[in-house]
């Protein structure tokens, strides 16, 4: 007989055996007292019956992962099993930041292993993303559920570490959170700033701006060499050229046939320079001569860095993009990501929206006008869009978005697949031709374009003219 202080201890295997055949056996597992063992089992016992139990029944249990640790429960609520992370910000940070994104780390395979060793065999969690990185980490069976146990405990939480014994007081939880939010916005902005997509994005956007001061500078210099040699500019109509020439032989004086030749301008261009020196204009002192020949060598640098920024992004976009690389070209596919904001931004996107990417101000113009909307975008530069007749542009154009949207998701969540783009080509250029042999002629087209797509407009109604309180002839009479 037992004395009154003496402590009951029971045999692991027997309360199993009492379990069976209580009607609610993990009442007996944990008590009201939240993540409490009974005083009447040892830690040993403790985990033996838990793991018994849940290979016996196959109970359910729910896991939380949060910047405190992992914690699993029960239908109750109560907590059978907990990993702090608390007090290091960074761990929790870290396990968190990689639980949502599904990826599988060593510490969470860590955390899989311990609830295999406690018999853990099934888990419910919230996250999709949880349930793809605890999977990946290890073979836990994982449901997806939005349970009441996880809100009620996340709701509860600060009390619940504090009974817990993870915590002393509210006010650390506070002062933690802060702190492990603190690394996890660090680790993800390091993490976008190591995109090589926003490499290539800045790129395209140099070259952008290169192009309007090149514009901007070549249109000065010519208005002011015209003042020299005004028949010059008619000439030399390519902007790069003439920077080019300027830069070699500023002046009428010193242009000479050796001079052009080695620009590379042709043998026509050539003959018709030197008859134009006699042309009219004012002499211009050599000091005057060399600010413009100074000027027109730093247009021709601003050319040589554009051609140094084009061959940076054909070699990034190899590795960047590849499969968009192959269908497109380099240059184009990384206008593409520049105009989406990201790769990933980019894969997200549907075909039609990649289809008219860089019409923004026509197809806002369309839905506002009511007139057609555009066709295509900055794909028209593809040379199957810009060459074919105009009344299959659309339909080649739709073609190309649709395997640039394939090419897209491809180069962002997937690993190098060898021979996708080359596939995706041959299936554009085969539906090119295909189009082509569908629609030989062009359409016969009853009504105009305009007429075609124009809104419909609201019926006025017509009222009749005021008299504004003024009546001619009241008596109804004539006068």
């Amino acid at each position: 007989m037992m004395q009154p202080h003496q402590e009951c201890r029971m045999p692991a295997s027997t309360l199993v055996s009492s379990i069976g055949h209580h009607d609610n056996p993990r009442r007996l597992i944990s008590n009201k007292q939240v993540g409490r063992k009974t005083t009447d089992l040892s830690d040993d016992q403790y985990g033996q019956v838990v793991s018994q139990h849940s290979r016996r029944y196959a109970v359910p249990f729910y896991l939380s992962i949060n910047i405190f640790g992992a914690f699993v429960l029960d239908d109750e609520s109560n907590v059978v099993f907990q990993k702090p992370f608390y007090p290091d910000a960074q761990l929790g940070a870290s396990i968190v930041a990689s639980a949502t994104e599904g990826e599988a780390t060593d510490e969470i395979s860590s955390i899989v292993t311990d609830l295999k060793k406690e018999g853990i065999e099934r888990v419910i969690v919230e996250d999709q993303q949880v349930a793809r990185a605890i999977s990946r980490a290890g073979d836990l069976k994982i449901s997806v559920d939005q349970s009441g146990v996880v809100k009620w405990f996340r709701d509860n939480q600060a009390k619940y570490l504090t009974e817990l014994g993870v915590i002393s007081s509210p006010a650390e939880i506070v002062e933690f959170v802060r702190s492990t939010s603190l690394h996890i916005a660090r680790a993800r902005i390091s993490a976008a700033i190591e995109e090589k997509d926003l490499l290539v994005k800045n790129a395209v956007d140099a070259i952008d701006e290169l192009d309007k001061s090149i514009n901007i500078l070549v249109m000065r210099l010519r208005e002011w060499y015209s003042l020299h040699h005004p028949s010059f500019s008619t000439i030399v109509e390519e902007q790069d050229v003439y920077a080019r020439v300027l830069a070699s032989c500023c002046g009428r004086s010193n242009i000479t046939r050796e001079c052009l030749e080695q620009v590379g301008l042709s043998e026509s261009t050539v003959e018709r320079v030197l008859d134009s020196l006699d042309d009219i204009g004012t002499e211009l002192s050599e000091s005057d001569l060399t600010i413009m020949r100074t000027l027109a060598e730093t247009v021709g640098s601003m050319y040589d860095q554009r051609d140094r920024l084009e061959g940076y992004i054909a070699e990034m976009m190899n590795t960047v993009a590849p499969t968009m690389t192959i269908i497109v070209g380099p240059v184009i596919a990384a206008r593409l990501i520049s105009l989406a904001g990201s790769l990933k931004e980019l894969a997200r996107k549907p075909s039609s929206t990649i289809q008219v990417f860089g019409a923004e101000r026509a197809l806002f113009r369309s839905i506002k006008t009511g007139t057609a909307p555009p066709k295509h975008g900055i794909i028209y530069r593809v040379p199957e869009i810009n060459t074919a007749p105009y009344w299959i542009r659309g339909k080649v154009a739709r073609a190309l978005a649709g395997k640039l949207s394939i090419a897209a998701r491809v180069d962002a969540y997937s690993k190098a697949v060898p021979d996708v783009g080359e596939k995706l080509r041959k299936a554009f250029v085969a539906r090119v031709e295909e189009i082509k042999r569908q629609h030989p002629e062009p359409p016969q087209e009853t009504k105009s374009r305009e007429k075609q797509f124009r809104k419909p407009q609201r019926e006025q109604r017509k009222h009749p003219k005021r008299s504004r309180g003024r009546r001619s002839n009241r008596g109804g009479k004539k006068q």
